[in-house]
């Protein structure tokens, strides 16, 4: 699940917020190159050539030598499996290298794009039939057929990618077909030339074992039998526990198969140490477990078994109530412009409210204020540090926006706003100790939360780096545009800013035409310099980035913040590129419109807020917030479009449905809580709380 804000259209502040709550992130730093499984590959080929001497020199018994090479097979898997993910290492070129050279240990016929294809669809469709995902050949059908298909395994991959290769890159097909049509022609050669038995016994019956052994271990046994909890992600594979002296080399790690399938991009040796330091969060989702010997376990067996618990039955505590956000009179201490269209806002928070105002970088607050003679109230990131002891938003100018065109024509130092206290859950908490990469993307007032994630963790985690992709009209609408210069120039190469500037007349894109080309090339060799570039991020840009400088093994956490077509359009070239969900954090700048509810008699709805608790009428399709205003109760909002997650309540009785929850994750949503100003009953009656 991501982290989702949107944010209302008048602002640039932050509204739709959705976190991934529970979802682990191990944060394990991906190596420059992973020296196990380039060990493995050594190993695996110094075994392939001491088998084979000993079959041509008729020097070993061919119970000894078949084993040998079937079990580089499964070996040189595990190191194919790597670089198919990008797990052995942060270079692409070491990736791509070490999963040609173990292809032809694997399937000499197969080419690694190829597999690389076809595993990724298994990814991306778990569980699914096996013509959607082609990994479940292996667990589909009867049981007396089921050797029969780990056996042939590699011909339903071939039928797999020949149905869809018209739409494979042109590149890989002609890859493939060379590899096919050299594979072929070696074995015919072998053939016709005598050596037939020696390609017999050294390759295609051990190759066979092998891939048969495969499918088995890897395909069948985390999969098979999981129920209906199969299409949960959490649910769509097992974890096998006990003995794991011996089943994890054994198995290479895959008796942890399930963390594999949460975090693909974890190098197999770092599964047993991913699963131990995140197991609270893995049992919260009661994932499917077993014994070595196939007996299942609940999540409450697998504590007790491990003494995690003193007992099956303990129940967790009971959640404390959350209690109400009330808003406070905040004097703003100064205005500042910031670019065009665009201010500054610094509030004075006084001593007893400073632990009240206390922030996590990415938070926003909600800001109350009567403009022409109404109520009004916006979110807005906040753009300052928490360690800078400063609350500070920034407020762009929207056509037509009330608040937005006060607080850039008449908002001045000593005038007093009623706020409420920072929320949000699209954040990052910096770590001293963890050496992180981060990418952001931001669009226009988008780059508010951006910055104070920036430059907060870039502070205090002294071995991160991050990466900022910028999109703007041209610099003179840039927000913040020197205080980032000075941030990277300060970080001396930690940080990275590209801006793509649609405006082709921007000043900042002539003056780099005109630079020298040493110039030139000093800037796309530095690594802390800010580029400019013409145009808008789309996506043939992104996708160019993934494969080289920003590959997602390269990176750990990704931060989006802009309008929705530029958050979905990155969203959707993520996952495409299997960006882990929990990795992805996102606002986008529009909640959803107005619900118009009609003037019949509807459902009795029960209110409780600060403690007070309401009995009030609704007409039909009208939402919770909007009924629980309209009979004035103090319930607390900001966007009413689905996005700030301010109005969010908790259903204590009845059902109510939302047209979107953007600020609310799937978890949350089937424990019951709502977005009151998205919510309708759809129920005679319905109790909300507030403050649960």
């Amino acid at each position: 699940m991501t982290v989702a804000v949107t944010r209302s259209a008048d602002t640039g502040e932050s509204p739709e917020r959705r976190p991934r709550r529970g979802v682990p992130n191990p944060r394990l730093p991906l190596p420059v190159v992973s020296v196990p499984t380039v060990l493995l590959f050594i190993g695996g080929a110094m075994v392939w050539t001491g088998a084979t001497w000993l079959v041509v020199n008729e020097a070993g018994p061919l119970w000894v030598t078949i084993p040998l090479h079937a079990l580089v097979t499964f070996t040189m898997f595990t190191v194919l499996h790597e670089s198919t993910h990008h797990a052995a290492g942060q270079l692409t070129w070491v990736n791509e290298l070490l999963g040609r050279l173990a292809m032809p240990f694997v399937a000499a016929y197969g080419s690694f794009p190829l597999v690389r294809y076809i595993h990724l669809e298994h990814h991306r469709n778990t569980n699914e039939d096996a013509h959607t995902d082609p990994d479940a050949w292996t667990a589909h059908g009867p049981w007396w057929q089921l050797p029969l298909r780990w056996l042939t395994i590699d011909f339903w991959y071939a039928r797999f990618y020949v149905a869809r290769q018209r739409t494979r890159p042109p590149s890989e097909r002609a890859e493939t077909a060379a590899v096919v049509t050299l594979s072929l022609a070696a074995f015919a050669w072998l053939t016709v030339s005598g050596h037939g038995w020696e390609l017999l016994m050294v390759y295609l019956i051990p190759q066979r074992v092998g891939l048969a052994v495969l499918a088995w271990w890897f395909d069948w046994l985390p999969h098979h039998d999981l129920g209906a909890r199969r299409q949960n992600r959490f649910g769509a594979t097992r974890v096998r526990v006990g003995l794991e002296w011996l089943m994890t080399p054994i198995m290479l790690c895959q008796n942890y198969h399930l963390v594999h399938h949460l975090h693909p991009a974890i190098p197999f040796y770092r599964y047993l140490r991913t699963w131990r330091d995140n197991r609270d969060a893995y049992l919260a989702r009661d994932v499917p477990i077993a014994t070595p010997w196939g007996r299942e376990l609940t999540s409450s067996e697998y504590r007790e078994w491990r003494q995690l618990t003193g007992s099956f039955d303990e129940e967790p505590p009971a959640p404390q109530p959350r209690q109400p956000s009330r808003f406070h009179s905040l004097r703003v201490a100064e205005v500042r412009p910031l670019c065009e269209g665009a201010v500054t806002v610094t509030f004075d928070v006084p001593e007893r409210l400073r632990e009240t105002f206390r922030f996590t970088p990415g938070q926003h607050l909600v800001i109350r204020a009567e403009v022409d003679g109404e109520e009004v109230r916006r979110a807005y990131s906040i753009c300052s540090t928490p360690d800078s002891g400063v609350l500070r938003i920034a407020i762009k100018h929207q056509l037509g926006g009330a608040f937005s065109t006060f607080a850039n024509t008449e908002l001045a130092a000593g005038d007093a706003l009623d706020v409420l206290p920072p929320d949000g859950e699209f954040t990052l908490t910096p770590a001293r100790s963890r050496a992180g990469r981060y990418v952001a993307l931001a669009a226009g007032s988008g780059i508010t939360p951006i910055l104070s994630i920036l430059t907060a963790t870039l502070q205090d985690e002294p071995n991160s780096k991050a990466t900022l992709l910028y999109i703007n009209t041209s610099g003179a609408s840039t927000m913040f545009a020197d205080e980032l210069g000075a941030l990277a120039a300060r970080l001396g190469g930690r940080l990275h800013v590209v801006h793509y500037r649609t405006d082709e007349r921007d000043p900042d894109l002539r003056a780099q035409r005109l630079e020298r080309p040493f110039d030139i090339v000093g800037e796309a060799l530095a690594i802390s310099h800010e580029r400019y570039q013409r145009g808008r991020l789309d996506g043939t840009r992104l996708r160019a980035l993934l494969q080289a400088r920003l590959h997602p093994a390269k990176v750990d956490e990704w931060f989006l913040c802009g309008p929705r077509d530029l958050v979905d359009m990155a969203r959707r070239t993520l996952a495409d590129r299997d960006v882990p969900e929990e990795n992805v954090h996102f606002e986008l700048f529009q909640g959803a419109l107005p619900v118009r509810p009609s003037r019949r008699p509807g459902p009795t709805l029960t209110v409780t807020a600060g403690g007070k608790t309401a009995e009030i009428p609704a007409t039909v399709g009208e939402t919770v917030l909007s009924a629980a205003l309209r009979h004035g109760v103090d319930a607390p909002y900001a966007c009413i479009g689905g996005a700030c997650g301010t109005c969010r309540a908790t259903v204590v009785r009845g059902s109510a449905r939302m047209d979107v929850h953007y600020a609310l994750g799937d978890d949350e949503v089937a424990a019951g809580r709502i977005l009151t100003c998205r919510a309708v009953a759809t129920s005679p009656e319905l109790d909300v709380d507030y403050d649960r």
